[in-house]
């Protein structure tokens, strides 16, 4: 009995070990349109609020982009620690505040280059998970060899 007490007290301090690197699932992008959903909500009962309500209310901050992680910049290295091989070129949950209540996701590239894409269908018809949309999200963050080296 002694072992199964101490293998349960192991797990949870391997599941505590952060990484801002997540793949992007189904149940990401449906997250996404629940953050979406619950920020409209909240924005529709704050102007119904402030209909009722003629005080002056400071608003608050809004979050912007991090400059560090905008598209086609190489990842910061505080986040290189984190990034491991295997998620080379595959859809990853996005890395910034300000795209988190957004429908986008980012790929990162093997020279650690930062590329985000929609998660909308593409074309009315693909969708992020569609085969088709993640080899040419592949071929676009894979590029050629030989163009490094004209």
């Amino acid at each position: 009995m002694e072992n199964t007490d101490r293998t349960a007290a192991e797990e949870p301090e391997e599941a505590e070990e952060f990484t801002p690197f997540r793949p992007f699932t189904r149940n990401s992008l449906f997250n996404i349109e629940r953050r979406i959903a619950e920020e409209a909500a909240a924005k529709a009962a704050e102007e119904a609020a402030a209909e009722s309500d003629d005080e002056d209310e400071p608003t608050p901050e809004e979050i912007k982009p991090n400059p560090k992680l905008m598209i086609g910049r190489k990842l910061p290295l505080t986040l290189e620690d984190y990034f491991l091989p295997e998620h080379v070129g595959k859809p990853l949950e996005d890395i910034d505040e300000f795209y988190q209540n957004k429908k986008t996701f980012v790929v990162i590239g093997k020279d650690k280059m930062i590329f985000r894409f929609s998660a909308t269908n593409g074309f009315f018809l693909l969708s992020p998970f569609n085969p088709v949309r993640r080899a040419a999200m592949y071929i676009l963050t894979h590029p050629y060899p030989l163009l490094h080296k004209l």
